[in-house]
């Protein structure tokens, strides 16, 4: 037992020198890791929302802004530790908790320490690994928590007495509810195949035996539904029911939902990384295949070209081990053991043709599933068909090791390998030798200043994956030739292959300098400055507009009108940009939008209409690099918006599907008159003056405003209506009006008055999820110390 202790311990000491190695880039001080999607700045824009995200807030930023609530394991860690170092460490940690719950899972089956290890490695330090760049936090999560889910379920599956079965039931439903809390479309998929193994271990074990099946199925669907049932019913509103990109024609939505489907003809990606280039304009060696490519661009030319970040990546040899435990499992198909890895086998066969999405007739079927036809990129199942393989190659480095000498299976294998380096090794030196056509080929695709780059990566790419394939053959051929190297070689697999993991990640893993971000810079700090409760909009999204978008302006707080991420638009978004957006004036008019960045060019454009030129001051003239150089920018002060806090006297009732072509309409004046619902039933009232601007105390969860009105009057709060909101007047409820369609307002009677605007309050939610997870923890931890103890059948295994 203490044998094992060290054992385990050394494992996780591994995989923590291995997250900290790979991760190295973020070692320096200042230099914090880089993740797209969670970059530094919008790790601050969260952290500086909590504690109050746990129970709602609301936000101005990204259109009309947004209010919600929620609890995650991923924010709780957040509001826990400083910023920078969960930055740096977060996905490292994940790694070490997946690699390490995928271990003890396997250990479970008996594998050896080295082979656990080795499978781990496979599982999660390819694929996996790079989700970290796309700062896809909460999907890394998801793949821990499912694997923790599989462990537990082995453990309340072979437990003796129903009591602890309930024990770990109950912890295995928690697992599987952080993981729908986490992000539910990956947790989806991922509950697929833990939920496949749990019916097929209950078929398999207790298939007479009723009790034990609903000791298992019910803690654990309870628990999962009612920890993350609020969570899931959200994310479903807004992410299918309310998002456009899912509810409309069949065509566009499947084109929508399979845009990124792993691409046939690109194969030699998944054992050679970089064959096909690093990522999408990525100097060293541009992506030109067509992964992410809009269904638009072949024809015209529209969206994405294609869109690659990194490498889906599988390696020579988890694929080739992989393969051998696949055989050995069907060899040994009338054991426990062999009929599990023959199931992890096919589950991962399944899963790697799904991926294929658009280009698989198996996902057509897939796509028609509850739910599942809504759960965009099908190559998100790389990830669960990784953990199957990790799971079958450690069971094949165990049974390679057993057989040694003696199994003539050695032997196929180390041929196979052999003749994959030749070919591979081939491939690579043809390329270097003959790089005419490719070289041609590259040009023609438009890649002619970065032909010979491409070429020297694709040949570089065959090699890199021949030369594993034949550190595999040697290790193989030294085992079948029993060279006495039981106690080495599985070290050495898995050397070589933590050694894959290290030159894989060298090629997307960088780190930012963010003691400039700290600083800020001169139309950051002064759009910070000046913003007040209003709102700025960068009319460049490119370059360097980019990163004030994604990083500097998150950071530093900015109320920024602009869309950065929104791929499922709510309907009636659509329909405002769509109809008021084609008047890019009023909309800025309509949304509080107080300042402007744009090229000076733009400036010259309005300075040539007397009227236009009114309407814009401008406070501050600098330069941006461009493709073309250094260009001269300007920050513009629009004078013609209508504050986010206004009075107005004047109204009319317009059924909501016509309002949005009135509020374009030249003829409607929107700092006059605000359009309402019948549904208030408040009629018409024809204005006598303009809007009065309103000062407002705000919170991340309040906004208040006092109001003098010399006649009735509607109080106007330029932010995106949302189930959730309430209003008080003078600190009774009233009728929460919804405002020139995406806005929202209150009635007030003529005098002074106090209105306060609530955002949506999920403090019952919290506490009954917080309520769950308590019960369930202290529950199962009362079941496992009264059950008779961690005792468990050891026929299990035999049967």
């Amino acid at each position: 037992m203490n044998n094992d202790k060290s054992k385990f311990l050394l494992s996780i000491l591994f995989f923590i020198a291995l997250a900290a190695i790979t991760f190295r880039c973020a070692w320096p001080a200042d230099q914090v890791f880089s993740a797209s999607d969670l970059n530094i700045g919008r790790l601050a824009y969260i952290k500086q929302l909590l504690p109050d995200l746990f129970i709602g807030y609301y936000r101005p930023t990204e259109l009309l802004g947004f209010t919600a609530h929620g609890v995650s394991l991923f924010n709780v860690l957040l509001a826990v530790f400083p910023l920078t170092f969960f930055a740096n460490v977060f996905y490292g940690a994940v790694l070490v908790i997946s690699s390490v719950a995928l271990v003890w899972f396997l250990r479970l089956w008996q594998r050896s320490w080295t082979a656990a290890v080795f499978g781990a490695l496979v599982a999660f330090w390819f694929n996996a690994t790079m989700l970290a760049v796309g700062g896809h936090a909460y999907k890394i999560e998801v793949l821990a928590f499912s694997v923790l889910a599989l462990g537990l379920i082995e453990k309340a599956v072979r437990a003796a007495r129903t009591r602890p079965a309930v024990g770990w039931a109950l912890l295995a439903g928690l697992a599987v509810g952080i993981t729908m809390v986490e992000q539910q479309d990956v947790a989806l998929l991922a509950g697929l195949f833990t939920g496949s193994y749990t019916v097929f271990r209950l078929v398999l074990l207790h298939g007479k035996a009723p009790k034990r099946w609903l000791a298992m199925l019910l803690p654990i669907g309870l628990v999962a539904l009612l920890l993350s049932g609020g969570t899931a019913l959200k994310s479903y509103k807004s992410n299918i029911e309310n998002a456009t990109t899912v509810q409309g024609a069949p065509d566009d939505k499947w084109n929508f939902i399979t845009q990124w489907s792993m691409v046939p003809g690109e194969w030699p990606d998944l054992v050679a990384s970089g064959w096909s280039g690093w990522a999408s304009n990525d100097p060293r060696g541009p992506y030109w295949g067509t992964l992410g490519q809009s269904a638009e661009w072949p024809e015209k030319g529209q969206g994405f070209r294609n869109f690659k970040l990194t490498s889906v990546y599988i390696g020579i040899i988890p694929l080739l081990l992989g393969i051998y435990g696949s055989v050995a499992a069907f060899r040994n198909r009338k054991t426990a053991e062999g009929k599990t890895m023959l199931f992890w086998s096919i589950a991962g066969l399944v899963a790697f043709w799904l991926a294929f999405g658009k280009f698989s007739p198996l996902y057509k079927l897939f796509y028609q599933l509850p739910l599942i036809g809504n759960i965009r990129a099908p190559m998100k199942l790389m990830d669960n068909f990784l953990i199957c393989l990790g799971i079958v190659s450690a069971f094949g480095l165990d049974r390679l090791l057993a057989e040694g000498r003696n199994g003539k299976s050695a032997r196929i294998l180390w041929m196979v390998a052999a003749a994959c380096a030749g070919l591979m090794v081939l491939a690579g030196l043809k390329l270097f030798a003959f790089p005419a056509a490719r070289l041609a080929e590259f040009s023609q695709m438009g890649f002619a200043p970065y032909a010979e780059t491409m070429v020297s990566t694709m040949a570089r790419a065959w090699l890199h994956g021949g030369v594993l394939a034949l550190a595999c053959a040697t290790l193989v051929f030294a085992l079948w030739k029993g060279l006495n190297v039981a106690k080495w070689l599985l070290p050495l697999f898995i050397a070589v292959v933590a050694a894959d993991n290290l030159v894989l990640t060298s090629h997307y893993f960088n780190a930012t300098d963010i003691s400039a971000l700290k600083k800020g810079n001169v139309v950051v700090g002064y759009i910070k400055e000046h913003q007040g409760n209003e709102r700025a909009f960068l009319m460049d999204q490119g370059g360097i507009y980019n990163q004030w978008l994604a990083s500097d302006g998150p950071y530093h707080g900015l109320n920024l009108f602009n869309i950065w991420q929104m791929s499922r638009m709510p309907g009636d978004y659509k329909e405002f940009l769509g109809t008021v957006g084609r008047n890019q004036i009023r909309l800025w008019e309509l949304s509080a939008v107080k300042h402007i960045a744009a090229p000076a060019e733009i400036l010259q454009q309005l300075s040539k209409n007397p009227q236009l030129a009114q309407l814009f001051h401008p406070v501050l003239n600098y330069q941006v690099p461009t493709a073309q150089g250094m260009r001269n920018d300007v920050l513009l002060e629009f004078k013609g918006f209508v504050p986010r806090f206004a009075l107005f006297q004047g109204w009319e009732s317009v059924a909501p599907t016509n309002q949005c072509q009135l509020l374009a309409s030249p003829q409607h004046n929107p700092r006059s008159t605000v359009l309402l619902d019948p549904a208030a039933n408040l009629g018409k009232q024809g204005a006598t003056a303009g809007f009065q601007p309103l000062e407002a105390q705000t919170t991340k969860r309040k906004a208040t405003v006092r109001v003098n009105a010399s006649t009735d009057a509607i109080v106007r709060f330029s932010q995106y209506l949302q189930p959730g909101w309430t209003v008080r007047v003078d600190g009774k409820p009233a009728e929460l009006l919804r405002v020139d369609y995406l806005c929202m307002g209150v009635a007030v009677p003529p005098g002074e008055h106090v209105a306060e605007f609530f955002c949506v309050d999920g403090t019952l939610q919290t506490g009954f999820m917080l309520g769950v997870f308590l019960l369930s923890a202290v529950a199962a931890a009362w079941l496992l110390r009264t059950g008779g103890g961690d005792k468990t059948q050891d026929t299990y295994l035999r049967k």
